[in-house]
């Protein structure tokens, strides 16, 4: 059937019925993408999973689509049901996602409280500053106080001590033993992140000061604890009350804190730090900010493990599947159409990624508080819709594929390649740690948070990544690929360190901007370049590779060694690891290019000229008429192993490779 017999006037717009499934498709499956998968860090977070199992489930993930998409493409190749096949896994996709839902969590109820602990060698104490008058949530530490001592109707006695000085000392006021009898005894959870620059160890020790540590020795990196007596183990220092207009800052001594099982007398860092605390205390006395929390024991755990895998193992191999039966349907004269097909996915992208963002934040209860469950359902409906548009598909029944695996061993044998797709490992590495943790890390450790930010993010990285895609092949061809390759080292390492420095939430838009070049300029720069270092005949195994290395092997092992990193070193430190790595590597990848293969670049050059003739469509006027006629003298390998450059959006798909269902990796 002709493009002309498949167009249908509708109005003063044209489509073309054939191409229309192939478009709807694009459009409502990776809307389902945008929709729900980039939220899936914070719903773990939500129902108790901590950082580290976080990192290891984001982690497995990767692997798992690396070793799945061959072997269903092999099986879907061998009896010729990809239509069927396409179908299915999107079906059991939406299911296994929603069955998510179901995994339950015990729950429990707190009061929500925020303030700032300061340390250093000779004491610890509590440094609250509030608005007169302020009942907003989370509560201050003084407002905790007078919500608890309002409820009991009793008072607590201050204690006038300067706590700021290596000898200060001053009488304590005596409390009457019914009087401590009295008050109440609520326990409060301690998390705090350091905010001082290069914070200090901490030390959780019964000595007086700190000399040389003799009790719990801990990094500040996370810091964890508990008072299991919040008023009787904290008093009033009245010498340091301060007020400027109308804020008021009150300073608490600190004492009796819990690590482990182990009670210390006192909390001490080897020099001045200041935390960012959140205290979870006790319900019971007053019902004031009450934030539910959800926390997973081991068996839980597995469960979300096991139905996530599932999960992975059926979307693994959609939107490859997708690709391979739109090439297909698209035929070798329309491949160059397949760009303007892949587009209406990342229309649907970003409308539902932002546009479910904000339907959360109009159901939730609370701004900490987000109610993933809509996402889950509009991700259903999508998932729905999709299959529908496969079925209503074209397949020739001729899909076939050629198993790139059995020539990465000659890939081994080039150098050059090698060191590219290490490269490439690391830039997946990158993608990983954000794409895994940085909506956690806004939500935990940044001023201001409310629950539109991530869809802002997406919707800003998304625009970026589409202008710079479209722009790519202009900006390569004007400054070089290895240029364009420093350039994107650049950019990850201004990306990760501006994260680390973020104190108001809102800063992170501006710093989304550089996604257009962290991943728009790197993957089709990185797609280009792969074909020109290249040897004929092991392009298309390279092409393969890169999307294994990047969304495969480099994204995996990111989110493993972040939750790691999360734990040990703080996020914020994690953050400038990874920009500071991205600097180191970018010097090490300059030095070994203009010395170890400097000889290659005669070469490159050379492999560029061919692949430049390659794809050029030579024409010559026909004899007696007007038109023109294609010359197919001149062809290659690299004709026929070109890929052609996709736009991705945040990094949840490959490069297609001609009509391959079981090669993209």
């Amino acid at each position: 059937m002709s493009d002309q017999e498949d167009m249908v006037a509708l109005g003063r717009w044209t489509i073309n019925r054939r191409l229309l499934p192939i478009k709807l498709f694009y459009f409502f499956m990776i809307a389902a993408v945008g929709d729900l998968l980039p939220f899936i860090p914070l719903y773990m977070k939500q129902i108790g999973l901590s950082s580290t199992q976080t990192g290891i489930i984001y982690g497995i993930m990767p692997f798992v689509g690396f070793l799945v998409r061959p072997i269903i493409g092999a099986l879907l190749d061998k009896f010729q049901k990809h239509k069927l096949g396409l179908i299915l896994c999107i079906l059991f996709s939406g299911v296994f996602y929603m069955l998510m839902l179901v995994i339950p969590s015990d729950t429990t109820s707190y009061m929500s409280v925020e303030t700032k602990i300061s340390c250093n060698e000779y004491d610890s104490y509590i440094h609250d500053c509030f608005q007169n008058q302020s009942n907003e949530c989370p509560l201050g530490f003084e407002s905790l106080r007078l919500s608890l001592n309002k409820t009991h109707h009793s008072t607590i006695s201050n204690l006038s001590l300067s706590i700021h000085g290596e000898n200060s000392s001053a009488p304590y006021s005596v409390i009457p033993s019914e009087t401590i009898d009295s008050y109440p005894k609520t326990s409060c959870s301690v998390i705090c992140k350091p905010i001082t620059q290069f914070p200090g160890e901490v030390c959780f020790t019964d000595q007086p000061e700190l000399k040389q540590c003799l009790g719990e020795q801990t990094s500040p990196a996370n810091l964890e604890f508990m008072i299991y007596d919040i008023l009787g183990s904290t008093k009033e220092v009245i010498a340091d009350r301060q007020v400027v207009g109308n804020l008021e800052c009150l300073d608490f001594s600190m004492h009796n804190v819990t690590v482990g099982q182990r009670k210390y007398w006192n909390m001490f860092c080897d020099h001045e730090t200041e935390f960012n605390c959140h205290l979870k205390c006790d319900l019971g006395v007053s019902e004031q900010c009450v934030t539910k929390y959800a926390h997973v024991i081991r068996d839980k755990f597995i469960l979300f493990l096991v139905i996530y895998l599932f999960a992975n193992i059926a979307f693994a191999p959609v939107l490859s599947m997708g690709d391979a039966i739109a090439y297909d349907i698209l035929g070798d004269s329309q491949r160059g159409k397949w760009g303007k097909q892949r587009l209406f996915g990342t229309v649907g992208f970003m409308l539902f990624a932002l546009s479910s963002t904000f339907i959360m934040y109009e159901i939730s209860s609370s701004n900490k508080e987000i109610d993933f469950s809509v996402s889950f359902y509009i991700f259903g409906v999508l998932c729905a819709i999709a299959m529908i548009s496969v079925w209503m598909m074209s397949v020739s029944g001729n899909i076939s594929s050629k198993n790139i695996m059995v020539h990465i061993w000659s890939v081994m044998k080039h150098p050059q390649i090698v060191m590219f797709l290490c490269v490439i490992f690391f830039f997946g590495i990158y993608t990983g740690a954000i794409e895994t943790f940085l909506f956690w890390y806004l939500e935990e450790e940044t001023v201001g948070y409310f629950q539109v930010i991530p869809g802002l993010c997406l919707a800003i990285a998304c625009s970026t990544e589409t202008i710079l895609l479209f722009v790519s092949g202009t900006i390569i061809k004007r400054v070089g690929h290895l240029t364009c390759i420093y350039i994107v080292f650049v950019a990850y390492a201004i990306r990760m360190i501006s994260y680390s420095f973020l104190d108001s939430v809102f800063g992170v838009l501006p710093i989304e901007v550089l996604h257009g070049i962290t991943f728009g300029i790197m993957w089709a720069t990185s797609t280009s370049y792969a074909s020109i270092i290249s040897p004929p005949g092991i392009s298309g195994t390279v092409q393969g590779l890169l999307g294994g290395i990047h969304f495969g092997f480099g994204k995996g092992v990111g989110s493993l060694l972040t939750g790691w990193l999360y734990k040990e070193t703080g996020m914020r430190w994690a953050w400038r690891i990874y920009g500071i790595s991205s600097l180191v590597l970018l010097i090490v990848y300059f030095i070994v290019n203009k010395t170890v293969f400097k000889k290659s670049a005669t070469e490159m050059v050379e492999n560029q000229r061919e692949l430049d003739v390659a794809t050029h469509v030579h024409t010559e006027p026909s004899r007696g008429k007007g038109k023109y006629k294609k010359d197919k003298s001149v062809t290659t390998n690299h004709l026929n192993e070109q890929p052609e450059i996709e736009p991705l959006v945040n990094g949840t798909e490959e490069v297609p490779m001609a009509t391959d269902s079981r090669n993209k990796v």
